[in-house]
């Protein structure tokens, strides 16, 4: 609950303020441990639980990302909404 309430927080990204976008959406994501994947320094496994647990944390920050977009905006995540 309490994750959603700061998420809740951010402006989705518009046409103009991706600055500030940018920096409260990778302070949210570090605060829930997704940051690493997102920037590509957490390898994705080879297969196992692990790999599970990856897809599950890269499927969670796409959808996040995703809701903090604007509609007019979303046309250029097209073909990568689940690819954080």
């Amino acid at each position: 609950m309490e994750q959603t309430q700061t998420l809740a927080k951010i402006k989705p990204l518009s046409h103009s303020n991706y600055p500030e976008w940018s920096g409260e959406m990778k302070a949210w994501l570090m605060r829930n441990g997704l940051w690493k994947l997102v920037s590509g320094k957490e390898s994705k496994p080879a297969d196992g639980s692990a790999l599970d647990k990856w897809e599950n944390k890269a499927e969670r920050a796409a959808g996040e990302i995703y809701l903090l977009v604007e509609n007019d905006q979303r046309v250029h995540f097209a073909g990568h909404e689940e690819d954080p």
